[in-house]
């Protein structure tokens, strides 16, 4: 049998950031007299592992006893993971975190999952028991060889003994927080700023082995976006839950448009066949709960650090860029790209669930509108068999104001979709305070709205326009989409006024 390389023959010291060994060969755990220091680090190579690292010497030089531990040590009593007994590690590598390049041995990024000081309770050749104390990782493990024929087998298998975690903060339902609508972009130091992301809202609770999202109106969406349900594994936490964006990328830009061909999917088969096609990126700007402990009472500035640390970026996982005081360059940029606009958000702030908060801020570059359709108009011409245009409002104290009618925007594959769904929500009563055909403005291009046909007032229409009128009424509406993660009473007139810089 070939002996096994040493952690220097392995690696090219002059292409690989890693720090170089200050001594060669291999300890034996069962033997070595140990140190005090420990390390666990989540490594993205081939497949994701995680490396477990004790300190223990080689001679009079420290070195790092390692195993690459597929799953992580475990929680759960009785259960049993493998542990594969690697190379020693120089004890400097226990500060290693960075990417090893493309072609060097265990390419890919590594990152710290925990460290801290460890003690050993039991060791004799072939076992170890140990008690970590580290930021994520306190209890009691048992480590022993496997009973495979050699004495040199590779194969380890660990098991914990005693989980000595604090217990966790009750693990919330929550609801995102919302921005509140500004007109202008402006400057401030007490302020960072963001791009303000088209796609769909969405939390996602991390747990060990699965992701869940859940839309703005608390939908379990998972089974809708399986090329995000790995994001746990890119997350560098026992358990956390992430605020942000799904988002489909169309050069270089999010587009709604595409996002829309995914959102209402429920067919496994069309749901697998959109994902080739129309592959999402989850953009993320928030945490509010990691390893046990809520965040949402954190200021935003610590909170963002805590994002940065723990996401480990991939195509489809990103975290939103911010750049602080400066909002007026960023605004231009982001006009300049084609892109919905900005978000401010006040440092020192903490997160408010569900709340519309003064905050954080949105300013776009093209005005837009979450509106509820409240009936629909025949169409003409080549549209006689769908809709000529969609009749929508938005919410006051008193009930649905309407704000006009929305007759551009649609393609045929549209709608199509929309007319059954329009059909089943057809109602007698007419859902707006003021009857549209009557009210100041109610027309469409200078003609009255003629036979509308009622619907219930549950349907959500992204829309673009130009200005408010007076009156209160769009002007050069265009249909975007629906918004199915947003609820109708959350579509307000005063928002709506807000986002066009008018008195509501």
């Amino acid at each position: 049998m070939a002996k096994a390389k040493t952690y220097s023959q392995k690696r090219r010291f002059d292409e690989t950031p890693e720090p170089p060994a200050a001594v060669e060969g291999d300890v034996d755990p069962g033997t070595a007299p140990p140190g005090e220091t420990f390390v666990i680090h989540q490594h993205h190579a081939t497949r994701l592992h995680y490396d477990l690292r004790l300190e223990m010497m080689n001679g009079d030089t420290p070195v790092l006893v390692s195993w690459a531990v597929p799953r992580n040590l475990p929680w759960t009593p009785g259960e049993v993971h493998l542990a594969v007994h690697v190379e020693d590690h120089p004890f400097d590598y226990g500060s290693f975190s960075g990417t090893i390049p493309k072609g060097q041995y265990g390419a890919g990024e590594v990152r710290i999952f925990d460290n801290g000081t460890y003690e050993v309770l039991e060791q004799e050749p072939g076992k170890v028991t140990f008690r970590l104390n580290g930021k994520r990782m306190k209890g009691v493990w048992h480590l022993f060889r496997t009973r495979k024929k050699g004495a040199d087998t590779k194969d380890w298998l660990v098991r914990i003994r005693e989980d000595e975690r604090p217990a966790p903060d009750p693990l919330p339902e929550l609801s995102p927080m919302l921005a509140t609508a500004t007109k202008e972009p402006f400057d401030d130091d007490k302020w960072i700023f963001e791009p303000k992301w088209d796609g769909v809202r969405a939390l996602a609770t991390c747990a060990v082995e699965e992701t869940m999202l859940v839309s703005r109106n608390r939908n379990d969406i998972t089974k809708a976006y399986p090329d995000l349900a790995r994001l746990h594994d890119r997350v560098v936490a026992v358990d956390a839950i992430l605020d942000g964006e799904i988002v489909a990328m169309h050069k270089g830009r999010p587009s709604f448009e595409r996002l829309q061909s995914r959102i209402n999917l429920q067919n496994p088969h069309d749901i697998e066949r959109a994902t080739k096609q129309i592959p999402v990126t989850f953009i993320v700007y928030d945490v509010l709960y990691m390893d046990g402990r809520s965040l949402l009472k954190s200021p935003l500035e610590e909170r963002k650090d805590i994002l940065d640390a723990a996401i480990v970026p991939a195509d489809w996982l990103q975290v939103s860029p911010v750049v602080r005081g400066d909002g007026t360059t960023l605004f231009e940029a982001a006009h300049a790209q084609q892109l919905e606009g900005i978000v401010a958000k006040k440092l020192g702030g903490t997160y408010r669930p569900g709340r519309r908060a003064k905050d954080w801020l949105k300013i776009k570059t093209v005005m837009e509108a979450d509106l509820v359709i409240g009936g629909w108009s025949p169409g003409e011409g080549n549209r006689s068999s769908t809709f000529g245009s969609l009749i929508v409002g938005a919410y006051e104290e008193d009930g649905l104001r309407f704000v006009g009618s929305v007759g551009t925007g649609f393609d045929q594959k549209m709608l199509e979709a929309l007319m059954p769904r329009l059909h089943d929500l057809e109602s007698d009563e007419m859902p707006f305070v003021v009857d549209p055909r009557k009210a100041p403005g109610g027309s469409r291009f200078g003609k009255p709205i003629r036979d509308p046909r009622w619907v219930a007032p549950e349907l959500v229409a992204q829309v673009e326009f130009r200005e408010l009128t007076s009156v209160g009424r769009l002007r050069a509406p265009s249909f975007k989409g629906l918004r199915p993660d947003k609820k109708p009473a959350d579509c307000l007139f005063a928002d709506l006024a807000a986002t066009a810089g008018v008195d509501a």
